[in-house]
């Protein structure tokens, strides 16, 4: 009994680290005549990037991470977020 109550807890808890560890892809697009800077905060690290004017660019981000035009969180990511498109600029 005891070896099938561990069993089924170290399965829960790997289903659960590896539901957390799967990338999600996100699109960024920049509809602007300008590049745009924007940043990728991840748990622990910060990735400041640009886009080009009208151009878009492919990420594999995880749950919980933001994309942020300045100080302003325009998305984050949650596993619903999977194939969307975050536009960083729209003038």
């Amino acid at each position: 009994m005891f070896k099938m109550v561990m069993t089924a807890l170290l399965f829960a808890v790997w289903a659960g680290a590896s539901s957390l560890s799967q990338a999600v892809p996100v699109s960024t697009q920049n509809k602007c005549d300008k590049p745009v800077s924007f940043k990728i905060e991840r748990k622990g690290s910060t990735l400041n990037t640009s886009l080009s004017q009208r151009t878009s660019s492919s990420h594999n981000l995880d749950a919980g991470d933001h994309i942020k035009v300045g100080n302003n969180v325009v998305h984050t990511v949650s596993a619903s977020s999977s194939g969307q498109t975050v536009v960083v600029c729209s003038k």
